[in-house]
């Protein structure tokens, strides 16, 4: 039996790989840094799962590794100083991380000799990669590609994906279509949903993405836009930048004001929805690809995707989730996701 350590297995998405692992039969081991919650959540299983505390920010002992199989990572990092780690001691590592500074830098590690490494493992990045793909397959000539991210904010976002995306909101990257320095959420765009949704708003934000499909092709351009189902939130939120209020979302105070209302899911629907196509109102060969609770979503493609390494086909090396899989698989296999008749 392969064991598994679940690094942030006490928060929402954690919770789902951990329930989906352990439902397998695989062997589960809790990682973090708040003890108490993870001996809570451990206890809900028979037998209580066991629990490790570790810190990333800090060196791991070799001897907290020792045994284990596989890691898959739930919170975000800053350096690759654990990955480096996990790769000396041959140990497969997946991440589940949204950030396009920390991806860029796990791209640039030296290639696992001894172990595989998986990232861009979710919904962006992760699901839309494995959609810009398979449209670019049934349009080889688009050289622009726009990727759109509809989120329900009646789903029950957890408390980490709320403060996450709201202080992108003071933060800049570097984007081949535009400006050298570009802000989040300040180049708007309508598009259409499809007959259940309609049109809606959605704005420039800077999933990871779009940063790896050009890097693994620089002829084309993508871009990655963020909406909300809610047309209100994605005004509002546009009018806060544009009047230079965004630095509010710097206050904790404001952060968990959002958490707590992003988690109550008062208004509406549990839905996502990810779109993509070239950026025109009309697009025959766009994909529209529909799904509900985008944290359990994402917890079953990490699974997917830690079986897929399981299953022993795959050499030892670095990997993007589209070198692992590709759209009309995942769509066989993850029931949450869904294509419109």
């Amino acid at each position: 039996m392969v064991k598994i350590a679940v690094v942030g297995g006490h928060g929402q998405v954690g919770q789902g790989i951990v329930r989906e692992l352990t439902s397998q039969g695989h062997s589960v081991v809790l990682m973090g840094r708040n003890v108490q919650k993870m001996e809570a959540f451990a206890g809900l299983f028979s037998p209580v799962l066991e629990q490790r505390e570790v810190d990333l920010t800090k060196a791991v002992s070799p001897e907290t590794l020792a045994d284990l199989d596989m890691v898959i990572v739930c919170l975000d990092q800053t350096d690759t100083r654990f990955i480096e780690q996990c790769q000396q001691s041959g140990i497969d590592y997946l991440d589940i991380s949204a950030n396009s500074d920390f991806l860029k830098k796990v791209d640039s590690l030296p290639t696992p000799k001894k172990s595989k490494r998986v990232i861009g493992v979710g919904l962006a990045p992760g699901i839309t990669n494995l959609a810009a793909a398979a449209y670019v397959q049934r349009e080889p000539a688009a050289q622009t590609i726009v990727i759109d991210v509809l989120l329900g904010i009646g789903d029950r976002h957890g408390e980490a994906a709320v403060k996450w995306t709201f202080e992108q909101l003071n933060r800049t990257y570097v984007h081949p279509q535009w400006s050298p320095t570009t802000e989040n959420f300040v180049y708007g765009r309508k598009t259409d949903f499809g007959p259940s949704l309609g049109t809606r708003r959605s704005a420039n934000f800077d999933f990871a993405d779009q940063h790896m499909l050009f890097a693994a092709d620089p002829s084309r351009k993508y871009a990655t836009f963020l909406g909300f189902d809610q047309n209100w939130l994605t005004a509002l939120l546009q009018i806060i930048k544009k009047a230079g209020l965004a630095k509010l979302f710097k206050n904790p105070k404001v952060l968990k004001s959002l958490v707590w209302f992003m988690q109550r899911g008062m208004v509406g629907d549990r839905s996502f929805v990810v779109k993509v196509s070239n950026g025109h109102v009309e697009d025959p060969k766009k994909i529209v690809l529909f799904g509900e609770e985008e944290a359990k979503m994402t917890a079953e493609i990490a699974v997917f995707a830690a079986n897929k390494l399981l299953q022993g086909t795959l050499p030892n090396g670095h990997y993007h989730l589209t070198d692992v899989t590709t759209l009309s698989e995942v769509l066989a296999q993850l029931l949450r996701l869904s294509i419109p008749a």
